[in-house]
């Protein structure tokens, strides 16, 4: 039995599901990952149940941990499959607009926040609320080679030419601050889903500020 691993926000090494979950049925494989979210919906996460998890899956406790380590490896896996729905989410956005990253970067935060006020998604409000779980694990690319495929996935569908980006370290320091500031204002709309709007607003300011610096035409409109 073999385990993935992954760097985490803390630089610290997180175990991914082992093969034998990864190898599981389709079927199978997606009614524990459901029993997972269920129950981080449920509950914050130090009251999360294993217990009711692996009730809900029908698999015994054993298996548990045939799949994952502990309930941490649990919650790194979730989290990293809302990493790469956010990353589809970036991709999707830039095909819409016509590979303007700074429009992207609004529609993302659009897409966040319908997601957030869906019932179902107090799985991340439960979270975002738990001080063991720092929110920057969510949107944090580390410098890897995961990292520089990441990179090479959204390249392609960007616009370069209405940016003035000089280098790769002018396109990679670029993304982790439109990153940060998106991190930045999704933890405040999941912490205070009634003032959304207000949050949306101050993020499109900071967009609009970014934009004035990095576009090569300085005559854009404003995402204000």
């Amino acid at each position: 039995m073999t385990a993935c691993h992954m760097t985490c926000c803390h630089g610290e090494r997180c175990v991914l599901p082992t093969s034998t979950f990864l190898n599981l049925p389709e079927e199978k494989r997606e009614k524990i990952i459901r029993a997972i979210k269920d129950e981080f919906s449920r509950a914050p996460f130090d009251k999360v149940s294993i217990n009711k998890i692996v009730q809900a899956a029908g698999i015994p406790r054993g298996s548990f941990y045939q799949y994952f380590a502990d309930k941490d490896d649990m919650l790194g896996f979730i989290l990293l499959d809302y990493q790469r729905l956010m990353l589809e989410q970036v991709k999707a956005s830039l095909r819409a607009g016509d590979g303007d990253i700074f429009a992207a970067f609004v529609g993302i935060l659009d897409s966040m926040i319908r997601f957030v006020m869906e019932e179902a998604n107090s799985f991340c409000r439960n979270l975002f609320a738990d001080i063991k779980v720092d929110s920057s694990f969510y949107f944090k690319i580390p410098r890897d080679t995961s990292a520089k495929n990441v990179l090479e996935e959204l390249k392609p569908l960007i616009d370069f030419n209405m940016l003035d980006v000089r280098d790769e370290h002018d396109f990679t320091n670029m993304l982790d601050i439109l990153l940060t500031i998106c991190r930045d204002a999704t933890e405040e709309v999941f912490l205070n889903i009634s003032d959304c709007e207000k949050a949306m607003q101050k993020y499109r300011q900071k967009l609009e500020l970014l934009k004035r610096g990095f576009m090569k035409n300085k005559e854009q409109t404003s995402y204000a």
